[in-house]
């Protein structure tokens, strides 16, 4: 059965009214869900009012589509598919009673994937990005160095427009550069990239996998149908990465470092700043861009595009040119504003300790560090060496406040409980001296305060902007 037949004269229900199930359903009904026995039922757990914009657009569309918000009743069970947000949780209640009613569950990136495949008859060139942290930075890189090469380049996916958007315009001479995180991963079943990427796997989404080994099975499955013909780039720097079992791994496997000269795979030669990419015939291309975004992470972020370039056909000088150009994407340790000689750094995307490790890592000036939100599990006590070696003062804000506190009160760092980060940043303004840092990593979640990462930082350089 083709994917558009599993819909028509069906009800289908939505666990969400995230941004991928709202395109996804948008779709739909424009293109093949025309027919009228055919339902849809959105199921929220926010309420209404946050999204009365995006009900009017659906409305305009089908104006029979029933919606429940506040929480989760079970007429979703009544359904005869369901879509789920990736946010949502395999452990959740609810969706264990959609399993053991075996209900067909499928997600936004499935979904998309299958209907292009059916729409091209053939699978389409798709460059997927994976990691705890720099897919942002390392999809938007490689769009960027696709984009200067080929005539149809489209980067989508976690990084914030669905790929069910650019259907209507994906031909089979298109590039499709996809962000993924393990949430979209862990419920695909035919999905399949060309190049798949795991940047780095460091703990972190627990409160979502339930523990480590379900969150690193998640990311693995994003080379789980690759054949031969594809390519798998991996971090050889990286411990959990390489302990998985590689070897009955399928596809061509190339690997990235910044410690190890590697006899095939890409490698950064610190002493004189050039990126050396080794081909499978043992041959040596030097790169010698300028680099803008700081810290070694970034690096890591930087090899692992010029792999997918190389294997791609783009040309050594466009990887260059591409790169020297690029200066990094916004939330992540981006620049604010200089206040008082001492300078701002919005990392609002750092939302897993191990981000906010490799964020202190990347500056040398004493640092006030931000930090806080939602809880995710994970201990925060890692971060204390870089406390106690680079960081003068913490501002704790959010629902994680009393956590964070008990677990670094015995740090060298003056601690302060700030609540909100409007309250953060008058403190902090206070007592940063000329010459320091302050850097908002909160190692967090921002679903306490702020609607999502982008929003946390935007709030967090509005307030810098108004000082």
């Amino acid at each position: 059965m083709s994917i558009v037949e599993l819909f028509k004269n069906k009800k289908v229900g939505f666990i969400g009214f995230g941004k991928s199930n709202i395109s996804l359903a948008k779709f739909l009904l424009e293109h093949f869900l025309k027919e009228e026995d055919t339902e849809i039922f959105f199921t929220e757990s926010l309420e209404e009012k946050k999204f009365v914009e995006q009900i009017s657009k659906l409305n305009l569309l089908n104006s029979k589509i029933q919606y429940e918000f506040g929480g989760h009743s079970e007429k979703i069970l009544d359904c005869d598919i369901i879509i789920k947000s990736p946010g949502i949780s395999n452990n959740n209640e609810l969706v264990q009673k959609i399993k053991q009613k075996q209900i067909p569950i499928f997600n936004e990136l499935e979904i998309s994937y299958r209907l292009i495949v059916e729409k091209l008859n053939c699978i389409p060139k798709i460059v997927a990005i994976t990691g705890t942290n720099g897919k942002t930075t390392t999809t938007t890189l490689i769009g960027k160095i696709c984009g200067s090469y080929f005539k149809e380049v489209f980067v989508a996916g976690n990084i914030g427009v669905p790929m069910i958007e650019y259907y209507d315009k994906i031909t089979n001479d298109s590039i499709i550069i996809l962000e993924v995180s393990s949430y979209q991963l862990e419920d695909i079943s035919e999905f399949k990239p060309y190049i798949s990427c795991i940047l780095n796997i460091t703990e972190d989404h627990l409160e979502h996998h339930g523990n480590m080994q379900n969150y690193v099975a998640s990311k693995s499955k994003i080379f789980m149908n690759q054949t031969k013909t594809d390519f798998l780039v991996l971090n050889y720097d990286n411990k959990i990465i390489y302990r998985m079992n590689i070897r009955n791994i399928i596809p061509k496997k190339i690997y990235f470092s910044t410690q190890t000269r590697l006899v095939e795979g890409c490698f950064w030669f610190n002493k004189s700043k050039k990126i050396i990419f080794v081909d499978e015939k043992f041959n040596e291309t030097v790169l010698v861009p300028k680099i803008n975004i700081p810290g070694l992470h970034n690096i890591e972020n930087i090899l692992a595009s010029v792999i997918c370039a190389f294997i791609l056909k783009v040309p050594k000088e466009i990887i260059e040119k591409s790169i020297s150009e690029f200066n990094g994407v916004e939330h992540r340790l981006e620049f604010v504003r200089k206040v008082d000689s001492v300078d701002y750094i919005n990392d609002s995307k750092g939302t897993n300790v191990d981000s906010t490790i490799v964020a202190l890592k990347s500056f040398d000036n004493p640092i006030h560090l931000i930090l806080g939100g939602r809880d995710k599990g994970a201990p925060y006590t890692p971060l204390i060496p870089l406390i106690n070696s680079k960081v003068k003062s913490i501002l704790l804000i959010g629902e994680s406040t009393d956590v964070i506190y008990s677990q670094l009160k015995y740090s060298r760092a003056e601690i302060y409980k700030c609540e909100t980060l409007e309250n953060a940043i008058k403190k902090v303004k206070s007592i940063a001296k000329r010459g320091e840092i302050v850097l908002f990593s909160p190692a967090c979640s921002s679903f306490d305060q702020f609607n999502n990462f982008e929003h946390r930082g935007k709030v967090f350089k509005d307030l810098v902007n108004r000082l």
